[in-house]
């Protein structure tokens, strides 16, 4: 049975534990949260896709995916050596994550890519590095219910010699 994902606890998981491997970073939070100013040098975090993985299936009722991440690592212009500086941090996040679960129970990170953000127009002001990463996980609940005993020892038989007035002729595997 594979651990059900919950995406917003888990969300919550990575950011807390990149926030905490990065202290010195003033800002380190998911995109969606709400703030008046963005005090930097930040880290902001956000889930990107739910990509599909039908091979993977666990047949469990659960949703086979990989969670993919974006990481952006925010810097003001007024940094000193601020190109330097920011590839610098988008390189320790890389390490951080590569291969890590960050607290959540799912697949080892694989990142994806490391690379300048051309795509902020009104961030003419900073200078940001994106961090793109994704974990092999299973969303959802389970149809499986883990009670009762967990059998330790499977034992066969060949009818019509079955039942447990047959219990004799049954043999280990």
């Amino acid at each position: 049975m594979t651990t059900a994902i919950d995406l917003g606890a888990a969300l919550d998981t990575v950011v807390a534990n990149i926030a905490a491997k990065f202290p010195t970073f003033k800002t380190v939070a998911a995109e969606d949260e709400k703030r008046e100013q963005l005090l930097l040098p930040a880290i902001l975090v956000q889930v990107s896709e739910l990509e599909p993985l039908p091979d993977q299936d666990p047949h469990t009722g659960q949703f086979p995916c990989l969670v993919r991440f974006e990481a952006r690592i925010v810097m003001g212009h007024r940094t000193a050596t601020v190109r330097r500086e920011v590839l610098k941090a988008a390189g320790a996040l890389s390490v951080h994550i590569h291969n890590s679960r960050l607290g959540v129970k799912w697949g080892g990170a694989t990142v994806l890519s490391v690379e300048p953000d051309e795509f902020a127009p009104k961030a003419d002001q900073f200078d940001i590095w994106l961090v793109e990463w994704a974990h092999e996980a299973c969303i959802g609940d389970t149809y499986f219910v883990d009670s009762g005993a967990t059998p330790t020892q499977v034992l066969t038989s060949w009818a019509p010699d079955v039942s447990t007035a047959n219990q004799s002729k049954y043999e280990a595997l």
